[in-house]
């Protein structure tokens, strides 16, 4: 009997969580510089109003939800993104209301993770709905969907994208097998990674391109923060460019980013390919050098 995904996730998480309790306590405060840690250089605050606009693809998803929210809250101007523009503006609707957005997920998903951001004060965001094609308007596009929906949603916008020296934010998971079917991996004569594969589709050498987020659960996505701070560390690669704006969100939302280098190591660190020395080499970097990966649901 085939194992689902959320399974094998959870027991991933159970085993380092057992294994991570030997590991040398670190600080959670994010910090100023490279040289307190394997962290990223943390870049200087800037206004709001310097940021670049950002619009996600799949925001009306589970994780996309969560993380419009925890943008927003950073001071971000976010597009929330849907087939159906009216679907993400009910969404939007209660997220700056400050009721937070709760939704019970049922059909074939069922059981795999609810929507559940809290109420908070969304006083001053920026945050408004659209359809896709409102997602090329934005220095950076977001990719939040599921892998096998993404380019099909990438490719009617491509026209509006391309020699615009836009940034892409790949999040998908072509490895992260789901019990409605999505996950079913990529092709073995081909490149080992959603992103590489969306790079060369698109053939547009203005666009940068970043991979983050790929073993992040959305539940423990806050408006504020990690829901588990004490271990709040998320890894990033793709190009410099891009990497460099990813940091910057990714430390402006409470976490903290661990750079893995360029596009070349994208097939490394595809989400839903656990192995033993994975979490082996997880564990040595978090003993030896204080990473914290988020773990967890």
């Amino acid at each position: 009997q085939q194992i689902t995904t959320m399974v094998r996730i959870r027991v991933f998480c159970l085993y380092y969580s057992i294994m991570a309790t030997s590991a040398a306590s670190t600080s959670t405060q994010p910090p100023s510089s490279s040289k307190d840690g394997p962290w990223a250089q943390r870049p200087a605050d800037r206004p709001s109003s310097e940021l670049p606009t950002v619009s996600v693809i799949g925001g009306t998803g589970r994780m996309g939800v969560h993380l419009c929210a925890a943008w927003a809250n950073a001071g971000y101007d976010v597009t929330m993104c849907s087939r159906s523009k009216e679907k993400a503006q009910d969404i939007v609707d209660k997220l700056l209301s400050g009721e937070g957005y709760q939704k019970k997920v049922t059909g074939e998903n069922a059981g795999q993770g609810d929507y559940c951001v809290p109420a908070c004060d969304a006083a001053g965001w920026k945050l408004k709905a659209g359809d896709n094609s409102a997602a090329a308007e934005a220095d950076i596009i977001v990719l939040g969907t599921m892998y096998e929906q993404a380019w099909p949603i990438v490719e009617t916008i491509a026209p509006e994208i391309k020699g615009k020296g836009k940034t892409i934010l790949d999040m998908t998971n072509p490895f992260m097998k789901r019990p409605d079917g999505y996950g079913a991996g990529l092709p073995k004569d081909g490149p080992q990674a959603g992103i590489l594969i969306h790079k060369e589709k698109l053939n547009d050498p203005t666009v940068k391109w970043c991979g983050a987020y790929k073993h992040i659960l959305w539940t423990l996505i806050l408006p504020t923060g990690p829901k588990n701070p004490s271990r709040p560390d998320i890894e990033v690669f793709g190009d410099e460019e891009a990497v460099n704006l990813v940091v910057e969100m990714i430390y402006r939302h409470g976490w903290r980013p661990i750079v893995r280098g360029g596009l070349e190591v994208a097939p490394d660190y595809e989400g839903g390919k656990v192995s033993f020395s994975k979490i082996w080499n997880n564990m040595k970097r978090e003993i030896g050098q204080g990473e914290k990966l988020s773990v967890g649901w």
